[in-house]
């Protein structure tokens, strides 16, 4: 088990930056997931983790060590590869084996260690094949053996189940959070499945373009993102932004301006507490999650709908709409009365909405009226 600190990191490749000035604080046993588009930079600050890459600036430390200029064999981490990476002369057995082997454990120590991730991984009747006689999947979960088979201080995972299918993707998702949850090991883990980032992760880093957007708790990357784009990257159906104006009704409230079925137009109370003084008259954007979009009656906003399609999930219906020009989804219960090609009301719950200002696309920070 073993801290880690990335510490204002930058990668150049030329004139290229793919790494900006990283820094994260990494905790005993905290489980870190980065998080973000194709080509964001998490494969290459985790390469530079486990020191297969060299960084341009900045420093890498471990359990209060400078192991930024350290091969990786002296980092002691495990790390499973997205490209498997298995020794195509030896079998399942051997692979696991290997790096239990170059540390001498004893041979009966080796094979209970073996076995057990083989049991771990439902692989124990592919212990004699080797890597060209495996799936894609099945060669993942080799690699996966590999590295759990062993106790580093760092575990590195670079998208460990892009190649499993779903039901064994959920699976070994417990198997790891499970694993993760005994061993109590540091881990860094990449993915581009924010299903996996949310579940699995304390907390998750949200980089775009070599830059870390916000680093923080799975729920205050979901309830309070930064900005638009780490709102609309977190959340299966992305996060709805509307664009829309705040204006004052006549008992001095604030409400915003929504247009729907048949251009007929709703000025929505917003919430008490919060002072949008700033805003009257202006174009804003408010960002609202699908499941807070509710189609039974509440005692919420309504506004009244036209129900283009329906899509049944079977835990959830998905329901498109629109809402001031622009398409909106909303989450609602399977036994919600909507039928597509129809007018439904539909409640907005404004106390989870955030507002994001359209040209910087930041969220807003806006003051609480008690403090005015």
């Amino acid at each position: 088990m073993a801290e880690l600190h990335i510490s204002k990191v930058s990668k150049h490749y030329g004139d290229f930056k793919a790494l900006h000035n990283i820094d994260i604080q990494i905790d005993n046993g905290e489980f870190l997931a980065l998080v973000g588009p194709s080509g964001c930079g998490k494969s290459t600050l985790m390469n530079t983790i486990a020191g297969l890459e060299d960084i341009s600036d900045g420093q890498i430390r471990m359990a209060n060590k400078d192991v930024t200029n350290l091969a990786p064999k002296d980092r002691d981490i495990a790390m499973v590869f997205q490209s498997y990476a298995l020794y195509p002369s030896m079998t399942v057995y051997q692979n696991i084996a290997f790096a239990l082997e170059i540390r001498k454990r004893p041979k009966d120590e080796i094979d209970k260690e073996v076995k057990r991730v083989a049991r771990l991984l439902k692989i124990e009747h592919l212990l004699e094949r080797k890597p060209a006689a495996l799936s894609g999947g099945q060669r993942q979960r080799v690699a996966m053996g590999r590295a759990l088979a062993r106790e580093p201080k760092v575990y590195l995972f670079d998208e460990p189940l892009s190649n499993l299918d779903a039901k064994l993707r959920v699976q070994m998702r417990t198997e790891i959070k499970k694993l993760h949850k005994r061993l109590n090991t540091t881990t860094v883990y990449v993915t581009h499945d924010q299903v996996e980032a949310m579940t699995l992760a304390d907390r998750i880093a949200v980089m775009k373009d070599g830059h870390l957007l916000q680093l923080g708790t799975p729920a205050e990357i979901y309830s309070r993102p930064v900005n638009m784009f780490v709102a609309g990257f977190m959340g299966s159906p992305a996060m709805n932004f509307i664009s829309t104006t705040i204006s004052r009704n006549d008992l001095g409230e604030f409400v915003i301006e929504l247009t729907a079925s048949q251009q007929a137009s709703y000025s929505l109370s917003l919430p008490n507490g919060t002072d949008y003084s700033d805003w009257v008259g202006r174009e804003i954007i408010m960002g609202i999650r699908p499941e807070h979009i509710l189609a039974d009656p509440q005692q919420l906003p309504a506004v009244l709908c036209d129900i283009e399609v329906t899509e049944p999930t079977g835990a959830d219906l998905l329901i498109t709409t629109s809402v001031n020009e622009t398409e909106i989804i909303a989450r609602v219960s399977p036994e919600s009365e909507v039928t597509a090609s129809r007018a439904h009301e539909l409640f907005f719950d404004l106390k989870k909405a955030v507002f994001f200002d359209p040209q910087s696309q930041d969220r807003l920070n806006l003051a609480s009226t008690k403090s005015l």
